[in-house]
């Protein structure tokens, strides 16, 4: 809890699949588990992945005809997350054509899936962003606000439904207007600043009329500078979070440190993976959000014959492990920027912690940061067990 390691008992029930307080159960009642020193910590959230396993969200049909396929290829995506102990993810779509968005968000409906982690909505990675910093997403689908409205774009069912989060440029005309539309129509929807120039100035006006994050801080922004911080420089103001990729190539290792350091209970991780993530390393085929090919060396993928990072390769807990490795932060220091912060973040009340009242969602793992087991509800989910 708090990126502290506690020794104490967990009680929970697998018919309520709710965490109990310790004194719910008489002694006579209680199915006791013996965890043999491994570590039991709150289920891994995924906040911005674009696909895995072969399965972009931008190959999603959307349409008629098409449900059972994109349902497969969900399926897929949670069954992953589980094995990496992720019990719930957001689906991010990056920035497509103006008709697929209507097409594509619907599909990302929250939902559960059979052995798989949980759908918990989408992340609109677009297309509101500053074409200076647009990283590996299409420039000729990018926006304006001013000259777009949300209804008319995303439409105002997946505003209301599976839309949770969106990243956005605030120094576009017409953001300032989007932004307090969306604290007043939309207050549930997460506003993060991102692919952006903004000038730490523009960063602070956001933030004070409702934006509440940075998207993968330092990547597709200006760089930190001593006398002209831009966005980065929203970090040590504590009021807003931020997510950063610790997958070794997003970020050098002494900068993932200066973050966990400046703000623990703000600091978020992202894998920012795409769907070569699981497959072998190569030259791959672009999507709807890539045209071109795509070059695949282990977790680091860039647009073949650029040097230009198209997201990553890595898991959920590949970020834990790598935190440790990288800054000396101990299991539990890592494990909060994958659970209770994600949870803050996007107010989610019954995931994230080992208290009372929440989801008996946890993964196991050992002194190193492995996976061995992922339960949801109070039951284990995987390793799958065989009958």
């Amino acid at each position: 809890m708090s990126g502290e390691l506690v020794a104490q008992d967990l009680y929970f029930s697998s018919e309520t699949g709710i965490i109990t307080p310790n004194y719910y159960f008489r002694e006579d009642g209680v199915e006791r588990i013996d965890m043999n020193g491994y570590v039991v910590a709150p289920g891994f959230l995924d906040l911005q992945t674009n696909g895995m396993q072969g399965i972009h969200f931008t190959q999603l049909a959307g349409q008629k005809g098409h449900a059972e396929d994109d349902e497969q290829k969900l399926q897929a995506v949670s069954e992953m997350e589980i094995a990496h102990g992720v019990t719930g993810w957001w689906a991010t779509v990056p920035t497509v054509a103006k008709d697929r968005w209507k097409q594509i968000v619907p599909t990302l409906t929250p939902r559960a899936f059979s052995s798989g982690a949980e759908l918990l909505g989408a992340h609109v990675e677009g297309p509101f962003l500053n074409e200076s910093k647009k990283g590996a997403h299409s420039a000729q689908h990018l926006q304006i606000p001013a000259e777009m409205s949300l209804s008319e774009l995303y439409g105002d069912a997946n505003l209301k439904g599976p839309i949770k989060l969106i990243t956005m440029a605030p120094e576009l005309p017409g953001s300032t207007a989007l932004i307090g539309q969306l604290q007043e129509e939309y207050p549930h929807i997460v506003i993060s600043l991102g692919h952006s120039a903004a000038t730490y100035d523009e960063g602070v006006a956001a933030v004070q009329i409702g934006a509440r994050a940075l998207t993968h801080v330092f990547n597709a922004m200006n760089p930190l500078h001593h006398r002209d911080p831009g966005l980065a420089g929203l970090m040590a103001t504590g009021k807003c979070y931020f997510s950063i990729i610790p997958d070794g190539i997003h970020l050098h290792p002494a900068v993932l440190t200066m973050c966990m350091r400046t703000d623990p209970q703000k600091c978020v991780f992202i894998t920012d993976s795409i769907e070569l993530a699981g497959l072998l390393d190569g030259v791959h085929p672009g999507h709807g959000q890539i045209p071109g090919n795509q070059y695949k060396q282990g977790n680091k993928v860039t647009i073949e014959g650029t040097n230009t990072l198209i997201g990553s390769c890595c898991t959920v807990d590949d970020c834990v492990r790598n935190a440790v490795a990288f800054s000396g932060c101990n299991l539990a220091e890592a494990v909060q920027c994958v659970t209770e912060n994600i949870a803050d973040m996007m107010g989610e009340n019954k995931r994230g912690k080992l208290e009372p009242g929440r989801r008996a969602d946890f993964v196991i793992l050992n002194k190193d940061g492995f996976v061995q087991e992922t339960w949801m509800s109070g039951n284990r989910v995987w390793p799958v067990v065989s009958s």
